[in-house]
């Protein structure tokens, strides 16, 4: 009776080993396999971006963005459906990346909130840059206020006592909205120091209205 138990424990021990190195390989294979696809993920979008600073996305055919990224079509059409989705996703990151810096507006931190706006505008991959300045996706500027209005709304009700809901509303699309198009197209053509200031003395005007 003993020895049958020992060749059992034995043979889970050897299953055992075997299980742990399938997931071991597992976890390599999978390792790989993200590699590849960050890989080509960035290669399709590095090249649909230089395309897209020469003209736009309704002029960009698949298969152009494949041969600048030395991909088959194959190989695109495994990550994006065509390349109005692949924008879309280009979109998506950097609004992911607006999004983190929303905390600022929450404190009526003007002068943070635009250094992060012009940190997305000076990455090295131009994409913010290319998206806003080439108008290349002329929705992007409102999905970003779209963005910060709740949350900004709702620390201004803390804020502003003498503010309805409406004026609220009607307060934060006439900040949001203006003073979006003064950072943005202000950027290169007047000194920051100087669109910080503005910025800041529109703000405190606006806001001191309804304190």
């Amino acid at each position: 009776m003993i020895l049958p138990m020992k060749e059992n424990r034995h043979t889970l021990h050897l299953c055992r080993d075997d299980h742990y190195i399938f997931l071991f390989h597992e976890m390599i294979t999978m390792k790989k396999n993200d590699a590849r696809v960050r890989y080509t993920r960035h290669a399709i979008k590095e090249a649909f971006l230089s395309i897209l600073k020469e003209k736009p996305v309704n002029k960009i055919t698949v298969k152009e963005v494949c041969e600048l990224a030395e991909l088959n079509r194959a190989t695109f059409y495994a990550h994006y459906s065509d390349c109005y989705d692949l924008l879309k996703s280009i979109e998506q990151e950097l609004l992911q990346e607006f999004e983190s810096s929303l905390k600022l507006v929450q404190s009526f931190d003007v002068t943070a909130l635009i250094e992060a706006i012009y940190a997305m505008i000076e990455k090295p991959d131009e994409v913010c840059q290319i998206l806003v300045f080439h108008g290349r996706s002329p929705s992007l500027l409102s999905q970003m206020i779209d963005l910060a209005r709740e949350s900004s709304i709702q620390s201004w009700k803390k804020e502003l006592s003498h503010a309805t809901g409406d004026d609220l509303e009607m307060l934060y699309t006439h900040l949001s909205t203006g003073l979006m198009n003064v950072v943005v197209n202000g950027y290169g053509k007047y000194k920051r120091k100087d669109i910080i200031r503005f910025v800041n003395s529109m703000v405190s005007s606006s806001l001191s209205v309804f304190q």
